[in-house]
């Protein structure tokens, strides 16, 4: 009984020092176990499965997916494990794993499309169990996000060499594309003076024509003329024939029946009258003839520098025939390489944005270049058909000229009988005229006149005979007459038609000349564009140099805290040291206050000695703080940046908390037990020590500026992790000096009415109630 009377001494110190060191062991385990979670990551195991089959990038094979699998094997920011599929599932399902990354097959075949036209975004899958641990999870999130940058970084360094490589061979290109607009500017100029020659060439083939049309014209008239003393002399010399037939008839009778040669003379009387009118209507006609064949020889006379030069313009026309059609096909194929052009230039804009080439290609494409494309189309089109039409109306030309030359001939040959005829009419004429003064002296002199008779007799036979000849001639006349005009006619209608294929032909080589023109200088422009532009890129590309490496980390970010903390553990302190002296206030009533042995007299609820009870309480609390401090401090290696203030915060919070739980639990009894663990737990959620306030429920804002933890919280912020931002430390010291002095004034207060109140309910010495 002795000895446990003995140890029974023991017990209230040992009370008194494990009320001390409650809120010590609180704190220290709380932010011991969450001190610094981030520096032990490395022991979290996170499941690694890498199905990346590979690809060709830049011709050369890659496994990027292998690549970052040996990046994050020298790692040791996780505790990485490299695993199928089935493993890292299964392991997830369980306990083996916090989280799993899964590298797809086609990650490095997605990363490949970048120089493709349709790409695709590579895909990494990261699976989290939430369930096991949340937190852990969302630390975890923080270690991926790192490991997501440092292969977005990867990524667009591949992307950015790429890249960078393409348009390094951009000035190669340009270069290229300025000889070959180099070349197509001299043949545009080319093509300028050939359609100047050749419009030249055009206006004196328009002049030569002019002269054929007239010539062509008057040919017609001639041809004309000719045809109708034809017909003329075709009628006369039929006559002539009829009158020749019957003076032949009358001298043979007379010959035959000189005793009817009265009756024959009369009827040779009125044969030589009609010989003679007959005579002067011939006469006529041969006048008329040989006026006729003049006019057609002289209009013949040029049927052979006609024909030679048709047969020349034909052969001419061939040959402009040809190098319309080598034109026209230079046309095309101009046409063809200034739109492959256009496309090019159109794509490097499109590539590169290079607002020169954009401009260059604007100007190619604008309605006006267009439009003068098109009438350079067109006209090489109408200048094709046009000489097409030359072509053939130059040969019907040239055929119809062969046929004059046998026309020339007949025209020839009739003149040449027609001057034979008109030396006969005349002889014959003379005949007649002798032969009719004959007649009047036959009767006077018939033995000449039968001699005469006889001479008349073999002149009319030699006359029959030559008018035979003579009809025969006509009648060749008429009809060759007759085609030459119809050839003259078709010949003057060809001529004009030609005419007209001229004008339009000169229309289109002006057109077309007009339009090479402006094709040279727009061509002359875009080239000069391109070799500024060559310029251009040339300078611009030197900032490529170092891009590949320089976009893989293009910012970096340098963390400059304001009032810095270290660790979980320093950023939490505030918070669990003010629970933890809360904790300690509701140990020191718990424990002493409501000790049933009263091991504590001054202490306990019976002791008469309200102030010095309150006083003695708040100096354990004082203790409580003091050793609270020093074991953070050398314990945990809490980094306090006001060590005072650390120091003397802790001190005033120890006091405030014993004194608001003191007035609690004295005079609310049993109700205050309940109202000191209810206003811990508001305190807990309204006091701003681990969310922001903006993150947390309305209510939990309205309660916050009342809640005396708010300001210890506070005040042990600015001691700790603060630089001495004196109004934030007063700001929270005079409110929590002013709850501790309103709390210790209601309690003394309190105190002496209830004693004066139950003084008065027992005046006779009775026990009073142990409730104070």
């Amino acid at each position: 009984m002795k000895d446990i009377f003995k140890q029974k001494k023991y017990v209230p110190y040992l009370i008194l020092i494990g009320v001390i060191i409650v809120p010590l062991l609180y704190s220290y385990f709380y932010l011991g176990a969450f001190w610094d979670p981030y520096s032990s990551l490395k022991d979290v195991p996170v499941a690694i499965v890498n199905e990346d089959t590979g690809a060709m990038i830049k011709e050369n094979y890659h496994n990027l997916g292998e690549e970052m699998c040996d990046r994050l094997k020298n790692d040791a920011t996780l505790n990485f494990i490299f695993t199928d599929a089935s493993a890292a599932e299964n392991g997830l399902k369980g306990k083996k794993f916090y989280a799993t990354i899964t590298i797809p097959s086609n990650f490095s075949e997605d990363i490949a499309s970048l120089s493709e036209p349709e790409k695709q975004t590579a895909t990494i899958t990261y699976s989290s169990n939430e369930k096991r641990n949340y937190l852990a999870t969302q630390i975890l999130n923080t270690a991926v996000a790192k490991i997501e940058a440092s292969v977005r970084s990867t990524v667009n360094e591949e992307i950015v060499s790429t890249l960078s490589n393409n348009l390094k061979e951009t000035p190669e290109k340009l270069t290229t594309l300025s000889e070959g607009l180099t070349k197509l500017q001299n043949g545009t100029a080319d093509l300028k003076n050939g359609t100047s020659s050749l419009k030249d060439g055009a206006g004196t083939l328009n002049e030569g024509m002019s002269t054929l049309i007239t010539a062509t014209t008057s040919l017609k008239e001639g041809a004309n003329s000719l045809k109708e003393g034809a017909n003329s002399l075709k009628t006369g010399a039929n006559q002539l024939v009829s009158g020749s037939t019957t003076l032949k008839l009358g001298l043979i009778s007379y010959g035959s029946k000189w005793t009817e040669f009265t009756k024959g003379l009369e009827t040779v009387k009125e044969g030589s009258l009609t010989i003679k009118t007959s005579l002067e209507t011939l006469n006529q006609g041969l006048e008329k003839l040989e006026s006729g064949a003049v006019k057609l020889d002289t209009a013949t006379n040029g049927l052979s520098s006609i024909v030679n030069g048709s047969s020349s313009l034909a052969t001419g026309v061939d040959t402009l025939q040809n190098s319309i059609t080598s034109y026209t096909q230079g046309v095309d194929s101009l046409l063809g390489n200034i739109s492959d052009t256009t496309q090019a230039l159109a794509a490097y804009a499109k590539q590169t944005g290079d607002p020169t080439i954009t401009k260059i290609v604007a100007n190619l494409t604008n309605e006006k270049n267009i439009a003068n494309l098109n009438a350079l189309k067109n006209a090489s089109s109408a200048l094709n058909t046009g000489v097409n039409s030359l072509s053939s109306g130059i040969h019907t030309l040239s055929d119809g000229a062969q046929n004059l030359t046998q026309l020339k001939n007949s025209i020839t040959e009739l003149k040449n009988g027609l001057i034979s005829a008109k030396q006969g009419a005349t002889s014959l004429a003379l005949g007649a005229g002798n032969l009719n003064a004959g007649l009047n002296t036959l009767y006077s002199a018939g033995g000449e006149f039968t001699k005469a008779t006889s001479q008349l007799t073999i002149g009319a036979t030699s006359l029959n005979n030559g008018l035979s000849s003579l009809t025969k001639g006509i009648d060749t006349l008429a009809v060759g007459s007759t085609s030459l005009y119809n050839g003259a006619d078709k010949l003057n209608n060809g001529a004009s038609s030609l005419g007209e294929g001229m004008n339009t032909l000169i229309s289109g080589v002006t057109t077309l000349d007009d339009g090479a023109s402006q094709l040279k200088d727009g061509i002359t422009t875009a080239n000069e564009g391109v070799k500024t532009s060559i310029n251009s890129a040339s300078e611009q590309l030197k900032a490529l140099e170092g891009l590949d490496t320089y976009v893989g980390n293009p910012v970096t970010v340098e963390s400059k805290a304001y009032e810095p903390v270290p660790n979980y553990g320093t950023a939490f302190a505030p918070y669990f040291m003010s629970l933890s002296l809360w904790v300690g206030g509701l140990m020191i009533f718990f424990g002493i206050y409501f000790d049933p042995d009263c091991r504590f007299k001054i202490l306990s609820r019976r002791s008469n000695q309200v102030i010095k009870r309150t006083f003695a309480y708040l100096i354990i609390g004082l203790l409580q703080a003091i050793l609270l401090c020093i074991v953070l401090l050398a314990g945990l290696g809490l980094n306090v940046q006001n060590i005072p203030l650390y120091f003397i915060s802790s001190c005033l919070v120890s006091m405030v908390f014993i004194a608001i739980i003191q007035l609690l639990l004295l005079f609310f009894s049993n109700m205050g037990k309940f109202l000191a663990i209810l206003l811990l737990i508001l305190q807990l959620t309204s006091c701003g020590g681990t969310f922001p306030m903006e993150t947390v429920p309305k209510l939990f804002n309205v309660l916050y500026p009342f809640m005396p933890m708010t300001y210890s919280v506070g005040l042990f912020k600015e001691a700790i992790s603060g630089t001495g931002n004196t109004s934030l430390i007063l700001y929270n010291s005079l409110i929590l000096l002013g709850i501790l002095a309103v709390t210790i004034g209601l309690t003394i207060l309190f105190a002496i009415l209830k004693r004066k109140n139950e003084k008065n309910e027992y005046p006779f010495g009775d026990a009073m109630p142990e409730s104070i």
